[in-house]
C-alpha cells in the first residue's frame, strides 16, 4: 500500500513539474494568460484531491479518534467560515472608472475570504507558538 501511494506521489510531482516547466518557457509575460489557466485548474486538481483525502482518510483507516477528529476539524472550519461570512460587510470600493463594478454577492466573498484567511493565520501562529507548550504538559 505504501509503494501505491509513493507511486501516485511520484507522479502527481512529475505531473507538476512539467506543467511548472511548461509554463515557465511558453508564459511571455505580456499579460496574455495562455498558461495560467491550465497552471490554476491543477491548482485545483490538487487541492480538492488534498481535501478529499484529509477528509476521507481518517474515516475509512480508523485508529479511534480519527474519524471524530477529523469531524471536529470541520465543524471548527465551517464555524469559522460562518463567522467570517457574517463578519464581511460586502461594501463597495474605490476603483477606477475602467473597472466593471463587482457586484454585491462578489464583495461578500471577497470580504469572507480575506476574513477568513486572516482567522486562519492567526490561529496556525497560536497553533505554532502553543503547540509545543501544550504537548509538554501531556
Amino acid at each position: 500500500m505504501k509503494n501505491k501511494a509513493k507511486i501516485i506521489l511520484y507522479i502527481l510531482l512529475a505531473i507538476s513539474v512539467v506543467i511548472g516547466i511548461v509554463f515557465l518557457f511558453t508564459n511571455k509575460g505580456e499579460g496574455d494568460g495562455t498558461m495560467v489557466s491550465p497552471l490554476l485548474n491543477w491548482a485545483y486538481i490538487l487541492l480538492g484531491i488534498g481535501i478529499i483525502l484529509a477528509v476521507f482518510l481518517p474515516m475509512i483507516y480508523r485508529t479511534g479518534k480519527g474519524g471524530k477528529k477529523t469531524l471536529i476539524n470541520i465543524g471548527i472550519f465551517v464555524l469559522a467560515l460562518v463567522i467570517s461570512y457574517v463578519l464581511a460587510s460586502g461594501n463597495e470600493v474605490a476603483l477606477s472608472a475602467s473597472v466593471e463594478k463587482p457586484t454585491h454577492a462578489v464583495l461578500k466573498m471577497t470580504d469572507t475570504v480575506l476574513i477568513m484567511s486572516i482567522i486562519l493565520l492567526v490561529v496556525a501562529i497560536l497553533v505554532t507558538i502553543f503547540g509545543s507548550f501544550l504537548k509538554k504538559r501531556s
